[in-house]
């Protein structure tokens, strides 16, 4: 588990976002995770005493995307479930590097429950980076996975 005043920058296709300290994550290698062969929204599993754990394949506006230039996965703790996404890096950063300005985003939730993102990161020249609200994500994904 990650100290608990540190954001996780994680990478989806090309696209940074953070997960805020409160949420609890942890990180697995791709070779410690039973790869899905068929590929696609799932791209793996992790294997735990209570049952097998989805790694999902999400592109840089978090729809479901079919990559294989991932290296690690970060599980978050989810309403019900533990749940994961495929990353190509990641990166702890303390909450002394990394100032949140809150916002709401414009438009109706994606889903019942709220907005997927919280705040944003703006620092000098590098894109914003909206923060994600694990608990709305995976409101976000179960939704995703129930139209599949």
């Amino acid at each position: 588990m990650a100290e608990k005043r540190q954001y996780l920058r994680i990478r989806l296709d090309n696209m940074d976002f953070l997960l805020p300290w409160t949420s609890g994550f942890a990180i697995e290698k791709r070779e410690d995770l039973e790869i899905n062969p068929e590929g696609g929204f799932i791209a793996a599993w992790r294997v735990t005493s209570a049952g097998h754990e989805p790694a999902y394949s999400l592109d840089a506006e978090l729809n479901p995307g079919l990559r294989d230039d991932w290296q690690r996965a970060v599980f978050l703790q989810g309403e019900g479930r533990n749940f994961g996404l495929v990353a190509e890096e990641l990166q702890l950063l303390s909450r002394e590097e990394v100032r949140i300005e809150p916002f709401r985003p414009l438009g109706p939730a994606p889903i019942s429950t709220g907005h997927l993102f919280s705040g944003a990161w703006v620092s000098g020249t590098r894109p914003p980076m909206l923060v994600i609200e694990p608990g709305i994500l995976s409101g976000w994904l179960r939704a995703i996975e129930a139209q599949a």
